[in-house]
């Protein structure tokens, strides 16, 4: 009977593939995407020269930001614990994810608040904040979706202490640990997988419209203050990671895509307007705070030093 039953699971799993395969294959391509790689064009001007149209842009690694509120940076010579731990490999200093930068910033960086994760003393944050764990994609910008899930949480406080953590709870937000072991091996896998093909085929810096958005190119939200602009990076973690360990100082990148976690441009003169500012889950110098330190690069204060590879070490002690 446990055989039939994994057949049969087995064939239905084949069998929700079909239509999303077939989608990719022969469906109508999706609204154009505007190319603007090869134009000295930001994306502000894009924005206003192609509004409510998914624009291709060409930006520097170095400008765009984890997803998240880290605010680790991208590009040559990032610290990134997905890049350090791809430049330990690339070196030979450490081929697995046990002994990697990786494991080593999952273990330092446990924050158990939602209130800690995003760099704000408890004692001032919201009482929700102080109470509900990180969770995913919450910035003072976000959607609704995030203040519902925030008031969920709060509401089944209580209850949830005494419940297990489940597997999809342990590994849904990145930029915290603690995280299994065999969640390590698996992004350091994928990591190597792609770097192995991009320096054997190249970067694809073209993809077909039938792909859906996030599929296509390394997916960003925009920052904007006073005039100047800064990446945060929605989609596209592992190629950013693989680009920067290769020097890779410009990359072409799809801004102003839109998407259920918050707006894909967030301008710091709105503050008074982000969702969670109106309901008063953040005051105006919190969200201004958390905005200001991603946009300069800037981690938490509570964050450990980000450990990196021997190679940057010896590299940094010489320049």
């Amino acid at each position: 009977m446990t055989t039939i039953m994994s057949i049969s699971r087995k064939s239905y799993r084949r069998l929700a593939r079909f239509p999303r395969r077939f989608w990719h294959r022969f469906a109508p391509r999706q609204y154009p995407i505007q190319d603007l790689s090869q134009d000295s064009i930001g994306p502000l001007e894009a924005l206003y020269a192609y509004p409510d149209v998914p624009c291709l842009i060409r930006c520097r690694l170095a400008d765009c930001r984890w997803y998240g509120s880290t605010g680790i940076a991208y590009g040559p010579g990032s610290r990134h614990p997905y890049v350090q731990s791809l430049q330990q490999y690339v070196t030979g200093e450490c081929r697995d994810y046990r002994g990697s930068c990786l494991e080593a910033y999952w273990q330092r960086w446990q924050p158990t608040t939602l209130a800690a994760s995003l760099g704000l003393s408890e004692d001032v944050a919201h009482p929700w904040l102080s109470v509900a764990p990180p969770l995913r994609d919450f910035l003072p910008w976000s959607g609704l979706a995030r203040w519902e899930a925030l008031r969920a949480y709060a509401d089944s406080e209580p209850v949830r202490r005494e419940m297990p953590v489940s597997r999809k709870d342990a590994t849904a937000i990145r930029q915290v640990g603690p995280k299994p072991t065999w969640f390590g091996e698996r992004r350091i896998a994928q990591l190597v997988a792609l770097y192995e093909t991009i320096v054997r085929e190249g970067y694809r810096r073209w993809a077909s419209q039938r792909l859906d958005y996030f599929r296509q190119h390394i997916v960003v939200d925009t920052l904007e203050r006073d005039g100047e602009v800064r990446f945060v990076v929605a989609n596209g973690q592992h190629r950013a990671s693989v680009l920067s360990v290769l020097g890779h100082e410009y990359v072409p990148v799809l801004a102003h895509v839109p998407h259920r976690r918050g707006p894909s441009l967030v301008r710091r003169e709105d503050f008074r307007r982000w969702p969670l500012v109106e309901r008063g889950i953040f005051l105006p110098s919190q969200a201004l705070e958390v905005f200001d330190r991603i946009f300069e690069g800037r981690q938490p204060d509570e964050l450990p030093r980000l450990p990196i590879a021997d190679s940057t070490r010896r590299h940094a002690a010489m320049s």
